[in-house]
């Protein structure tokens, strides 16, 4: 009988370990900003990123608040979470080109746990920007919100702006939703939208070598961030590889999971007391 016992509760303890070893969000990205673990606040946001470095508040710093995320569609309930919310145009992370740290992308991914709060401050809805400098330049990712909640793109490949197909995302207002985007060079462009595939379309050819330096998280650029988003970061990612969907739900089930000594201790102890 405690044989059995012993061999049950090896089993049980191994499949949580997977299970917490499974949730654990995919390693080296190259950027990595979370509102939670920022020691820079308020000048900048610092990347936890294999590349390092910090996006600039520009011209001010969005506010770090805390608040519950609830996302029903993944079971995600978590109190007491941190993000930065702007309040009004020029509130801004990513500052002047030169003063970013540039990432270099083929293959990429973009992750962002946000919410839209409510209409533009001004002209338009810039949501966040990745290109090369200058500003529309040779090689870029573009994101905005046009129709009142529907986020599109803008892409700049080969010198110049592309013909994209529209992305099929809905920033609903009040509602945080997990956004992702995976291009493939030359192949590709696949958004994502609460772990589900919304739309693909075709890809563009990213050259590794032009570096992405004009990084903007609530406008397009640092020269057009009067155009602020109305909304709030929680996390951003962005790999230098294409995510397949398993990973970007792994990445998802990944960010909020309980903390694995914790939750072996919590199973051992049941596990002790016959339940």
């Amino acid at each position: 009988m405690k044989i059995t016992i012993s061999i049950c509760t090896a089993l049980f303890l191994l499949s949580i370990v997977c299970t917490v070893a499974f949730a654990d969000v995919v390693e080296d990205p190259v950027l990595y900003l979370n509102a939670a673990d920022n020691p820079a606040h308020p000048k900048a946001w610092k990347n936890l990123g294999t590349e390092g470095g910090e996006l600039l508040a520009a011209d001010n710093p969005p506010e770090l608040e805390e608040g519950t995320i609830k996302i029903g569609a993944l079971g995600i309930n978590e109190p007491n979470v941190k993000y930065y919310t702007t309040k009004e145009s020029l509130q801004t992370f990513g500052g002047p080109p030169a003063k970013n740290t540039p990432l270099f992308l083929e293959d990429w991914t973009l992750e962002f746990l946000c919410r839209r709060n409510g209409d533009f401050f001004l002209e338009e809805h810039h949501f966040a920007g990745f290109q090369n400098s200058p500003r529309e330049g040779k090689q870029g990712i573009r994101l905005w919100i046009v129709g009142g909640q529907n986020l599109d793109m803008s892409i700049h490949a080969k010198g110049g702006k592309q013909g994209v197909q529209t992305l099929n995302l809905k920033l609903e207002e009040g509602v945080w939703t997990w956004i992702a985007l995976v291009g493939t060079s030359g192949k590709s462009i696949v958004a994502y939208q609460d772990g589900k595939k919304v739309s693909e379309q075709a890809g563009f050819e990213f050259d590794k070598k032009l570096p992405i330096n004009d990084i903007s998280i609530g406008a397009n650029s640092f020269d057009e961030r009067r155009r602020t988003f109305n909304g709030s970061f929680a996390i951003i990612r962005a790999y230098d590889q294409a995510l397949t969907e398993a990973e970007i739900n792994q990445n998802i089930g990944g960010t909020f999971a309980v903390d694995p000594a914790d939750k072996l201790s919590t199973t051992w102890a049941k596990v002790k007391r016959g339940y």
